[in-house]
């Protein structure tokens, strides 16, 4: 298993490429960022802990590429103090162009996985973008809002969140679905009073404020590289585990012409199979604003994928 990271520099890309060496998800592991003297300085921090786990650790090029069989891609414009993951669509969509034109040039059949927002769109364009429009291999990562829901839910239990499931789909951004039919506490159905779920559901942008906030400099990266290894995994491994993913849809859920999170099978060759389940009435109207508040973002997409043919 080869898995190459575009952006590797970054908090998303380094803290991916740290979560790879530890989980020993691949044999080799190429590193690639514009930036030369931070991607050295990332690969010089790591490489060691990489030989120890008997990895080869790389930093190169796109010329690099051939023989990957994932591709996680984390390079996007700044994020700034952007109110939406939104607003960064149009600085974004000539970078992710870049990128992948490369990757069709040097990895054609290798399987994307988009980290940088906005994820939905930008999934769509890395699509529109391949000769074969094989969906199966452009996955769109957006596990962190289900990762965050349990934890939620698990904290307004009072519980480990180990002992929750639920799901979260939608956009990845202000317009999620937090699906609270989906929740589980140790397999056995969870209900919550109107009150619980409006605090549950305030969550994600007051996390983002915080955050912002903070004034950091940088951006959150370790929850993104723990639920990468998730997808990696079960794609290196086959396992057919059903996660959230971004998606391009092909009439599931009444969509076409968008990308968007909904539980998808993951195998070797990717999505293996998107899964179609049913939604309560209050979440089936939550989905489809969600769809149409990412409409217009796909039709910048696809006349951005028109105009630079």
């Amino acid at each position: 298993m080869k898995i190459a990271i575009i952006g590797a520099a970054g908090t998303v890309g380094s803290c991916t490429a740290f979560a790879l060496v530890s989980r020993k998800s691949a044999e080799e592991i190429l590193m690639i960022d514009l930036f030369e003297n931070a991607l050295k300085g990332q690969w010089m921090d790591l490489v060691a802990v990489a030989a120890n786990q008997g990895i080869s650790l790389k930093k190169g090029v796109y010329e690099d590429l051939p023989g990957t069989n994932i591709v996680v891609i984390a390079v996007g414009a700044p994020v700034n103090a952007s109110k939406s993951r939104l607003e960064l669509l149009a600085s974004s969509m000539p970078i992710i162009k870049t990128v992948a034109d490369n990757i069709n040039k040097y990895a054609p059949k290798a399987i994307m996985i988009t980290e940088t927002n906005p994820v939905d769109p930008l999934n769509y364009e890395m699509y529109l973008l391949s000769a074969d429009k094989d969906r199966r291999r452009y996955i769109g990562y957006s596990l962190n809002d289900t990762l965050r829901f349990r934890m939620w839910a698990a904290d307004a239990l009072g519980v480990n969140a180990t002992r929750v499931n639920g799901m979260v789909i939608g956009e990845h951004g202000n317009n999620q679905v937090m699906l609270f039919s989906t929740l589980r506490l140790d397999g056995k159905p969870v209900k919550f009073d109107l009150e619980t779920e409006r605090k549950i559901r305030e969550q994600p942008s007051a996390i983002v404020s915080t955050f912002e906030a903070l004034v950091p400099k940088r951006t959150p990266g370790w929850t993104s590289a723990y639920g990468t290894i998730s997808v990696i995994d079960a794609i290196k491994n086959d396992s057919k585990a059903v996660l959230p993913c971004n998606v391009v849809l092909e009439g599931e859920y009444g969509l076409r012409g968008i990308s968007t999170t909904v539980p998808v099978t993951l195998g070797k060759r990717g999505i293996e199979a998107v899964q179609t389940i049913q939604l309560a009435p209050d979440e089936k109207e939550e989905f489809e604003r969600s769809a149409q508040a990412l409409s217009p973002h796909m039709r910048a997409v696809e006349d951005f994928v028109k105009s630079a043919k």
